[in-house]
């Protein structure tokens, strides 16, 4: 799938190939652990990168296109991990939302939720869902700019102070 964007580069979303692509993803994922929570440690913790590849995989199998890259015309430049909730099956939710630092604050994040709502409404649901730490204001401002609703501190992990955000899928907003 490729989306135009206002940058006058397509971007163009290819699932992940982790044979070829698994040290990207852990790089992405490190950053966005530094981003959110200033610390990667979870990642460096023994079996860490292991079980975060192999979480990869599983998703990728489960839904195939739920686990993408972004790339510019040469290059990986952001990467998605959705899944449905078990629980709620019209719910979809994003795992990882992720751009390389030069990506942000240049439109791409709204071409990353197009695709992820393209994505979910193909499967048939209503809503999104995503987690948002309370220490990473930029993330949430930019969610709520698209229409992401706050519904509240994420009561499983209180540790993470992770807040829940939600989006109805009819009513995208780029």
């Amino acid at each position: 799938m490729v989306i135009e964007n206002a940058l006058d580069a397509p971007l163009s979303f290819r699932p992940v190939n982790l044979n070829q692509n698994s040290d990207v993803c852990v790089r992405f994922f490190e950053d966005m652990l530094l981003c959110a929570f200033g610390s990667a440690q979870k990642l460096h913790d023994p079996d860490g990168t292991q079980r975060y590849l192999q979480s990869l995989q599983e998703k990728a199998t489960e839904i195939p296109g739920s686990i993408v890259h972004a790339w510019d015309e040469t290059q990986i430049v952001g990467q998605i991990e959705m899944s449905l909730l078990k629980a709620e099956p019209a719910v979809g939710y994003i795992h990882f939302f992720y751009l390389t630092p030069e990506w942000r604050s240049r439109g791409a994040g709204k071409l990353l939720l197009a695709y992820a709502t393209d994505f979910f409404a193909g499967l048939g649901c209503e809503r999104m869902r995503l987690s948002v730490s309370e220490t990473n204001q930029r993330a949430a401002q930019f969610y709520r700019h698209h229409g992401w609703i706050d519904i509240g501190a994420r009561q499983d992990k209180p540790e993470l102070r992770l807040r829940l955000m939600e989006k109805a899928i009819g009513l995208m907003r780029v």
